[in-house]
């Protein structure tokens, strides 16, 4: 692991990430008005300049909407190997019980394998920047949500498909023949969320576990990093930051919607500029598709927020 990794994060990744931290978050929605940057925005829900709530005390405040920094996801062929910590993670499992990832030729196209970790990085705390600020994620600390090797439903089709019972509706021609639309739509824009079992160009969300099929090395990774997301949501740990409702506080979203999150590689090979989910890997792959560079990657997570602040 400390081969693949080559001992961790790199000077060279820490200023992408304070440079993504600083420039990425744009443009900024105050009172409705946009400061900064167009880079890659979904418009917020309301432009309202005022807003108010009810919960959990009646209040009157000004409308935010901005693209928080939240999280890394590591796709790994490695298991336990953690390309942000440069090591292997200390985790007990028994010999064997975990599968290596792999690139296999199979009905004609490239069945790639990955094991995921959901990692917490709330940057503007741990940077202390804005830590007083009501509109950022509450998560304390930089710490590990999801490891996908204690997860045997990651590793099994069919195990996965238990828990995603939605697997058996969308597994079929026709709902793939729908993605045509999504990975044009995440290629000049955003991904279409009605269409939530295609992950744009990437190929199809489901199942919801480790296999990939059909896609370039970058590629699978960033469906494995969208697969992950929407496990995330199923499990409850993630939830809606966008739309009228969720100015007040978070929702429940058992589904991921896909305009709601921007994502960018950052190891081995970082890439300056957040990106939607599905987007086509000739706009944003260029020279990350050296073979020897992709046992283990890190994606950087970010998630549109809006808010009422006060």
């Amino acid at each position: 692991c400390a081969i693949a990794t080559k001992g961790g994060t790199s000077p060279l990744q820490i200023f992408m990430l304070s440079f993504a931290t600083l420039y990425n978050i744009f443009p900024i929605y105050l009172g409705g008005i946009p400061i900064g940057p167009t880079i890659n925005d979904v418009p917020s829900t309301s432009n309202a300049p005022i807003c108010a709530c009810v919960d959990p005390f009646p209040r009157v405040g000004i409308s935010v909407s901005f693209w928080e920094p939240i999280a890394m996801v590591e796709p790994v062929k490695i298991p336990l190997c953690s390309p942000t910590i440069g090591q292997a993670l200390p985790i007990p499992f028994l010999p064997g019980s975990l599968s290596f990832g792999s690139n296999e030729t199979m009905d004609g196209g490239q069945n790639r394998t990955f094991q995921s970790h959901y990692l917490y990085h709330p940057v503007f705390k741990m940077f202390s920047l804005l830590t007083d600020f009501v509109c950022l994620s509450p998560n304390p600390s930089m710490d590990y949500a999801y490891i996908s090797e204690v997860d045997p439903s990651w590793q099994d089709d069919i195990l996965s498909a238990w828990l995603f019972p939605e697997t058996g509706l969308v597994g079929n021609a026709y709902a793939e023949f729908a993605c045509a639309a999504d990975a044009i739509a995440s290629t000049l824009g955003f991904p279409l969320d009605p269409l939530f079992w295609c992950a744009g160009s990437w190929g199809g969300m489901y199942p919801i576990s480790m296999n990939t099929k059909g896609n370039s090395a970058n590629q699978a990774q960033g469906l494995i990093v969208a697969r992950t997301l929407l496990r995330m949501h199923r499990m409850g740990l993630l939830w809606q930051t966008v739309g009228n409702q969720a100015y007040c506080g978070y929702l429940y979203m058992p589904f991921i919607m896909k305009r709601m999150y921007s994502i960018f590689p950052l190891y081995p090979m970082p890439f300056p500029i957040r990106f939607p989910i599905g987007r086509h890997g000739q706009l944003w792959e260029t020279g990350h598709d050296n073979p020897a560079n992709l046992q283990a990657g890190t994606w950087m997570i970010y998630r549109k927020r809006d808010c009422c602040a006060f």
